[in-house]
Formats: C-alpha cells, sequence, structure tokens
C-alpha cells in the first residue's frame, strides 16, 4: 500500500460551455499541479462536483485523472455515495481504473447510526485491496462523522482502513483520532484555513480545495511547519486565510473554478444548479489573488 501524506489536491472537474466532462483540460490541470509539486491528486471530491456527475461520469473522471498522471502521484478517488451498494460498485471500479487509494465520505441526507456506519464502510473494505480514507464533513452531511472509536474499530478490523480525511476544522478531534488509532494510521485536515495547526499536531497531511489555485504557497506552509519554521508557515496561513474569506463570493465550488479559470487552466463552468460569478464578485475575485499571489 503507498503511504499518503502531503498535500493532496482534490481536483476540479472540468467542464466544457455545454457542460460536458472534458478529459484533455483535466489532463493539462494535473500536468501544472505535478509541475508545481503537489503530492497526490483527489479525483471526484466536492470541489470535483461529485454531486452533479452521474456513475458513468464519476468513472470517467477517476480513468482520465489515473491517466493524467500516470503514476508520477497517488491518485485518490472519491467514491462516497448515499447507499453502500452505490460506493461499492463506484469503489470497485475506481480500483479497476488504477486509482491507487479511496476517500468515502459518509453518507449524506440520511443519518445511520454508528453501528450502520460500520457496516457500511465494512462492505466498501471489503469489496477492495486497495488503501480507503474516511472522509467526515458533518457541515455537509447533516452531521453525520465517524467518530474516533468507530474510525479505530475498522482500522482494526481492516489493514485497508488507513487515515482519515475531517473537514469539521476541529483540532481536538484530530488529537482524539491520533490517541484511538495506531501510529500509522493517517489524519488528514480538509479545511485549508486550519493546515498549520493540524500539521503541528501530526496531521499526516492537508486536503486543500485551495490548492488547486495556490499549490505553491499550500506546499510552502505544510513544508515550513514541518521543519518548524512557524513564523514563515503562519505568513502563508494567513495568505490562504485572505483567499478561503473570498468563497463568500459564491456558491461552493464555483469560486475556486473562477480562480482556476483565471489563472487561465481550463476549469470551465459549474455545473447548476451553482451558477457563475457576478462580474462584480469576480474582480473582486482578481483582487484577492492579486493580493495573495503578488
Amino acid at each position: 500500500m503507498k503511504t499518503l501524506s502531503g498535500i493532496i489536491v482534490p481536483i476540479v472537474t472540468p467542464f466544457d460551455n455545454q457542460y460536458r466532462f472534458s478529459p484533455a483540460a483535466l489532463e493539462e490541470i494535473v500536468e501544472y499541479l505535478i509541475e508545481q509539486g503537489v503530492n497526490a491528486i483527489f479525483a471526484a471530491g466536492s470541489v470535483g462536483e461529485f454531486y452533479a456527475l452521474n456513475e458513468s461520469e464519476t468513472i470517467q473522471v477517476i480513468q482520465a485523472t489515473v491517466k493524467a498522471a500516470n503514476g508520477r502521484v497517488p491518485v485518490i478517488a472519491g467514491t462516497g455515495a448515499i447507499d453502500t451498494r452505490r460506493s461499492v460498485t463506484l469503489s470497485q471500479a475506481a480500483e479497476a481504473a488504477g486509482a491507487d487509494a479511496l476517500s468515502v465520505l459518509t453518507p449524506f441526507f440520511i443519518q445511520p447510526n454508528e453501528e450502520e456506519l460500520y457496516q457500511h464502510y465494512h462492505i466498501i473494505l471489503q469489496s477492495v485491496n486497495i488503501p480507503v480514507l474516511g472522509y467526515t464533513n458533518p457541515a455537509r452531511s447533516g452531521g453525520v462523522t465517524i467518530s474516533p472509536g468507530l474510525a479505530a474499530r475498522l482500522r482494526y478490523a481492516h489493514d485497508n482502513f488507513v487515515g482519515v480525511k475531517d473537514s469539521s476544522g476541529n483540532i481536538a478531534l484530530l488529537k482524539e483520532y491520533k490517541a484511538a488509532c495506531p501510529e500509522d494510521f493517517a489524519i488528514f485536515t480538509g479545511l485549508d484555513t486550519i493546515v498549520y495547526e493540524a500539521v503541528l499536531n501530526e496531521a499526516a497531511g492537508a486536503v486543500c480545495g485551495l490548492a488547486n489555485i495556490v499549490p505553491g504557497i499550500i506546499l510552502d506552509l505544510y513544508q515550513q511547519t514541518r521543519r518548524g519554521n512557524l513564523t514563515e508557515a503562519r505568513r502563508q496561513q494567513a495568505k490562504i486565510a485572505h483567499l478561503r474569506a473570498a468563497y463568500r463570493l459564491g456558491t461552493f465550488p464555483s469560486v475556486v473554478k473562477e480562480a482556476v479559470n483565471l489563472l487561465k487552466l481550463p476549469a470551465g463552468p459549474t455545473r447548476r444548479p451553482v451558477g457563475p460569478l457576478s462580474p462584480e464578485a469576480r474582480t473582486q475575485l482578481r483582487q484577492v489573488l492579486d493580493d495573495v499571489l503578488g
């Protein structure tokens, strides 16, 4: 199993003007991110508009990402779904496509109890042989989360349950995962604004949507924190906080996509119901980018 660490980019899913997935555009974006030095690429995640992809499109996105990365960095495939059967189908397809690992979001809309959640992940983990990260995003999944006790139970039952991506922003929870699980269990924050604090508290890394836009700054933030250069790390984290505040300019993930487009990379539009930024918001976003990159 490949060890996952560092900065993982939940890559945007590029669409053309008719909202069709564009493998050629994805290849260009993957090439840019790898040239910038990112540690892994996460296909069909939240920033990648997984919720707006049908099953066939999700598999196409994963296949195209694996092909574009060509073994140079690990590819993690988002295969979470509301129901277990669909998640198994996507997980097995991602493994067949050559994904190095999976990220499985807790079910959303419904609110399974802890035993139901255990069985959900247990069935998925049994269905594949590659590493699996649990993914918790309680703000977007009705408060459903993987408790430290559940994470430990899954880890001790399945060697391929290798870690958790947690987007709650709760540093105390990261510490609880570390205390409950084996030393090799990898904890990732999914919140760009706490990379500094998470890495200081022994997180393996971060899954950062803003790394689509400023991969160099986020990589430097991670590396400076790891090296103990904390003044420089805090300076870089402040830049990320400034950019993250721009999320208010549009509906997630439109600001990320618009910023990628402003960098002259072919992200294209977001799928409806998420619409484009207003001209005023786009002007403000351009100013924020100038501030952060300047």
